[in-house]
């Protein structure tokens, strides 16, 4: 099994995106652990990016489970990364280059012959102070896109701390994942949209904005 929580299994194919909505840190360590420990035994590169504290954690599990971390990190096969520098543009976030570094790490991954990649990314750690609702959408819109449609040899896991967001941005980021870990679950999405359906939906909520404002400001005029 691919992701286990508590008990729950299921069988994750390459390509798959996946939300992790979490309120306690702790709950990260068990689901991540797992998913990395699969993926370093069928031979692919994995990365997992979060506080320093929640990469010692995933790291001591990892052992427990039977990982040779010290090898497999000094192989470049298992990165663990707790610096947001990398993944973030002059200390803003990008939404665009954030999926960049992602394709870059399955280009390279795939020269060093590793058969696939499994990211996994604590975004309330990433994002805090950092990115607004509407960029982290525009991330999540555009790796349900790259990952899911294209078929992606790579199995993203993206954590957020939902104590810590907007409930309509809680709602949002369920719609654009079509495997959600919530609690003790995992759950296939009813509601979840793909990435056309999402971004043909936000252009008619623009224009229908921008026509709001227009008219306002005719008004004003008037």
């Amino acid at each position: 099994m691919d992701l286990s929580v508590e008990g729950n299994s299921a069988r994750i194919p390459p390509g798959s995106h996946i939300c992790q909505l979490y309120n306690k840190v702790d709950e990260i360590r068990n689901v991540t652990a797992r998913l990395l420990h699969v993926g370093l035994n069928a031979s692919e590169r994995c990365l997992f990016a979060g506080t320093a504290t929640s990469v010692r954690e995933i790291e001591e599990t990892l052992e427990k489970m039977g990982t040779d971390v010290a090898a497999v990190k000094e192989s470049g096969q298992l990165l663990m990364q707790s610096d947001r520098e990398p993944f973030l543009v002059g200390k803003r976030f990008d939404p665009y280059h954030l999926l960049s570094t992602h394709n870059t790490f399955i280009a390279q991954a795939h020269r060093d012959r590793w058969r696939g990649v499994r990211i996994s990314i604590d975004m309330t750690w990433l994002t805090r102070d950092v990115a607004t609702p509407e960029q982290i959408l525009k991330y999540e819109a555009a790796s349900d896109a790259v990952f899911t449609f294209q078929n992606a040899p790579i199995i993203a896991l993206m954590h957020y701390d939902y104590s810590k967001l907007p409930g309509a941005l809680v709602v949002e980021l369920l719609k654009l994942h079509p495997i959600a870990v919530v609690g003790k679950y995992i759950k296939r999405n009813p509601y979840y949209l793909n990435s056309e359906q999402y971004l043909l939906k936000i252009l008619r909520a623009n224009r229908e904005r921008a026509s709001q404002d227009g008219g306002q400001e005719q008004r004003k005029r008037g």
